[in-house]
């Protein structure tokens, strides 16, 4: 299943930002979804589970991927550092659960 976002009124996929995320030096496990904004519709969020004993920033991860030549289209508009990667029976990242999680963090910020 290709996983996609819509932004700026097109779609576009996930898969570019995930894979350089994991390819990162401090990146360890890196999972991406999008979810609802009121003005744009919807917008790209990179959840990160750290390597251990490693800290990452959102600056840090932006300028690497823009290091990577990685499209501003692909650039995550927030990142959030997890402890745990939520996965699947199957052992691939659960974006669903994802999902779920940043909808519930954004309704307790008040921004849905």
């Amino acid at each position: 299943m290709t996983y996609t976002t819509k932004k700026d009124g097109g779609k576009y996929q996930c898969q570019g930002s995930r894979r350089a995320h994991q390819q990162s030096s401090q990146g360890r496990t890196s999972g991406c979804c999008w979810h609802a904004d009121p003005i744009l519709g919807e917008r790209v969020c990179a959840f990160i589970k750290p390597k251990k004993d490693a800290t990452i920033s959102f600056e840090e991860i932006i300028s690497y991927l823009k290091g990577k030549k990685t499209s501003a289209l692909y650039l995550p508009e927030r990142i959030e550092i997890i402890e745990e990667m939520p996965l699947t029976n199957v052992g691939k990242v659960d974006k669903r659960r994802l999902k779920e999680e940043m909808k519930e963090k954004l309704k307790k910020e008040g921004k849905i």
